[in-house]
């Protein structure tokens, strides 16, 4: 996530004096801290009402300006652990809600977020069957988020000037990569809307059997041409 590198900083800098004992860091309490003010936001907030997770105010995750004593009690983390966890009972409704308020969220905390961090909420939508919320979403993200695109290439840039790496490196290490990873989950998400009986459970199972060129992807390249297109045309944002 966008915020790693400050997590790491923020465990182990010297003045969290609760977690950092002469051993080192103390697991421990940090869980008993972290247990007991996610108690607190769930005691305030009942997160399996719909209703009550649409009104809670964004602006409780500005509520620790310096970022807390730990980033997993966060608001917009407890939302999002939360949507997991109606995710995996298949409760997609609850999930969406918690993902639409954690990114509501985001603009007001301590840390940073990017944009696969917003995505959230549209895999989940896709997920939940909603494809047209799911598109909707997505464009709108692109145009107030900015692309994940517009994103790297502004990493490139700043990359390129600090040393770290050459224009054509970052090109074939990092953009390549994610560009050939946007054109699949278009064909995933296209095929769950389309051909869903024969889409595998999960987007990393499309890309293995694509790569693996298994009879099971064979069949759907096939299916999708007796449809009149062709696989790796697929468009599903569009």
């Amino acid at each position: 996530m966008g915020f790693l590198k400050d997590i790491i900083n923020h465990f182990t800098s010297p003045q969290h004096t609760s977690f950092n004992n002469k051993n080192g860091f103390d697991l421990d309490e940090y869980n008993k801290y972290n247990t007991e003010k996610i108690r607190e936001f769930k005691n305030k907030y009942d997160l399996s009402n719909i209703s009550v997770i649409n009104n809670i105010p964004p602006e409780e995750a500005g509520k620790f300006p310096d970022g807390g004593k730990s980033v997993v009690y966060m608001p917009e983390q407890i939302l999002n652990r939360q949507a997991t966890e109606y995710k995996k009972d298949k409760k997609f409704d609850l999930a969406i809600a918690c993902l639409k308020k954690a990114n509501e969220m985001y603009p007001f905390s301590y840390y940073s977020y990017l944009r696969d961090d917003y995505e959230r909420l549209v895999d989940m939508m896709v997920l939940a069957g909603k494809f047209d919320e799911a598109k909707k979403e997505h464009k709108r993200l692109d145009m107030t988020i900015g692309t994940k695109l517009s994103e790297l290439k502004v990493l490139q840039k700043n990359t390129v000037s600090m040393g770290k790496s050459s224009f054509e490196r970052y090109q074939k290490e990092i953009i390549d990569p994610y560009l050939d990873e946007y054109s699949c989950r278009e064909q995933y998400y296209w095929l769950l809307e389309n051909l869903s009986e024969l889409a595998p459970k999960s987007f990393n199972g499309y890309r293995r059997m694509k790569n693996s060129k298994t009879e099971n992807y064979k069949k759907i390249v096939e299916a999708v041409k007796r449809s009149g297109k062709e696989i790796d045309c697929l468009k599903f944002w569009d």
